[in-house]
């Protein structure tokens, strides 16, 4: 990380025995999650280029695609597939955590996913259609500060009344320089951790701005005996002016 990159308030440690301990003085559980929601969404827009790649147990290979995502704050974003043949042109416009199009190119046409699709798999991998989607944490959960682990803040999110989430409980690993996740680990209703995801190498986006990207992010899915998907930014770039316009049904058909 350079000097330029933003620095946490200090905190002073309370002698309390444990290396976990929560400061005293530092900023509450919901300040660091809505630091968070800030530090992910810190641009007008951000165009990637990523490859994903989908590993069945105990293999170090896998079924790989390749697409671009536009995103627009933490309010709106567009994924186009480029790669494999047989998915290429497919595309998704992400509204909202209630409100998706997936366009398919071989009956050119939109289609709106009804929410029973935000917890299934997103093209088989491990990550799934909900968190494809683009919205504020804060709104959803509610944050518990645990503690301290070397640079991150350790945080447990449960879900706000109403709120239809995949997983009842989930801990988060975040960094205090970027104010970004470095590790998350989601919990079923029995307890049992369910899946891990961990984001590394942040590098700081082409373009005017200040956001950062992880340029490695590694999910494995405990209940389909360690099934994996690793996503590798091949581009990042930060605050290219796009219209508004791209976000749009018409966009998504034209592909462009």
């Amino acid at each position: 990380m350079t000097s330029s990159v933003r620095r946490a308030v200090p905190l002073v440690a309370l002698v309390l025995g444990s290396p976990l301990a929560a400061r005293a003085d530092g900023p509450t559980a919901t300040q660091i999650l809505a630091m968070v929601d800030k530090a992910q969404g810190d641009f007008e827009d951000l165009t990637t280029e990523s490859k994903m790649v989908v590993r069945e147990p105990g293999q170090s290979t896998g079924r790989e695609y390749q697409f671009v995502t536009i995103s627009k704050g933490n309010t709106k974003r567009l994924v186009r597939f480029l790669a494999p043949g047989d998915v290429k042109g497919m595309g998704m416009l992400i509204e909202g955590r209630d409100t998706m199009y997936a366009f398919l190119p071989g009956f050119q046409r939109v289609r709106r996913l009804g929410t029973h699709v935000k917890n299934q798999t997103f093209m088989g991998s491990d990550t799934s259609s909900d968190e494809m989607g683009a919205f504020a944490m804060v709104d959803v959960y509610d944050a518990k500060l645990l503690g301290e682990e070397g640079q991150n803040w350790m945080l447990e999110l449960t879900p706000k009344p109403g709120k239809d989430v995949e997983f009842p409980r989930r801990k988060l690993w975040v960094d205090k320089t970027v104010h970004q996740m470095t590790r998350v680990e989601d919990y079923d209703a029995k307890g049992a951790n369910a899946r891990t995801t961990v984001r590394s190498d942040y590098r700081k986006d082409e373009g005017p701005g200040e956001h950062y990207t992880p340029f490695k992010m590694t999910i494995v899915d405990h209940r389909r005996n360690d099934h994996a998907t690793d996503i590798l930014m091949l581009s990042a770039k930060v605050n290219q002016k796009v219209p508004d316009d791209v976000f749009s049904q018409r966009s998504l058909v034209r592909g462009n």
